[in-house]
C-alpha cells in the first residue's frame, strides 16, 4: 500500500509542480503574490519615487509563506527593494521594472499558454537542484532554476533566452 502513495507524493513533490503552483497563484488576483504594487508608494511612470517599507516586509513575508521560494531568491528580492531605496535616497527615484517579474517579459504569455509550456515541459534534475524550461513559439524560453530543501522544490532564480 505504501507504494501506491509514493508516486503521488513524488508528483506532487516535482520542480514542475511548484512552477505550476506559482503560476496558479499568479492567476488569481487577489492572491498575496499578486501585490507588489503595494511596495512603492509613489510612482510616476516606472519611476519609483517612494517605497512603502512596511509593506515590503509583509509582502516578503507572503512570498516566503506560498513555499515557492528559496531563501536566495527570497534575499535577492530583500536587496533589490534595499537598493531601490539608496537610488531614490541618492537621484530621487528608483527604476521600475519594465518587464514581469515572473515571466520576463513585457507582453508576457496568458496562464493558458504557460501551463501548456508546463505541460510539455521536461525538467532536468541534478542532485538537489533543477531547471524547468517553458518554451514559447517563437518568442522566448524562460528557465526556472530550483533547488531542493528539506525535500521541497523552490524557486531559486528565473532566467530566459530569446531566439537569435
Amino acid at each position: 500500500m505504501l507504494f501506491a502513495f509514493h508516486p503521488l507524493s513524488a508528483q506532487q513533490n516535482d520542480p514542475a509542480s511548484t512552477v505550476k503552483k506559482l503560476f496558479t497563484l499568479l492567476d488569481n488576483p487577489k492572491s498575496p503574490v499578486n501585490k507588489e504594487n503595494q511596495c512603492f508608494k509613489e510612482v510616476d511612470g516606472l519611476d519609483i519615487l517612494k517605497l512603502n517599507k512596511p509593506y515590503i516586509k509583509e509582502y516578503l513575508n507572503n512570498l516566503k509563506n506560498t513555499g515557492l521560494f528559496s531563501p536566495a531568491y527570497l534575499a535577492e528580492k530583500e536587496k533589490y527593494y534595499q537598493q531601490m531605496e539608496k537610488d531614490i535616497k541618492k537621484e530621487g527615484y528608483a527604476s521600475g521594472r519594465d518587464a514581469d517579474e515572473y515571466t520576463l517579459s513585457q507582453d508576457p504569455p496568458e496562464t493558458k499558454e504557460i501551463m501548456e509550456a508546463l505541460q510539455k515541459s521536461k525538467p532536468v534534475i541534478s542532485g538537489n537542484t533543477a531547471t524547468v524550461p517553458l518554451s514559447f513559439k517563437n518568442r522566448y524560453k524562460l528557465i526556472y532554476k530550483l533547488v531542493k530543501v528539506n525535500n521541497n522544490w523552490l524557486i531559486n532564480d528565473i532566467d530566459a533566452s530569446y531566439p537569435k
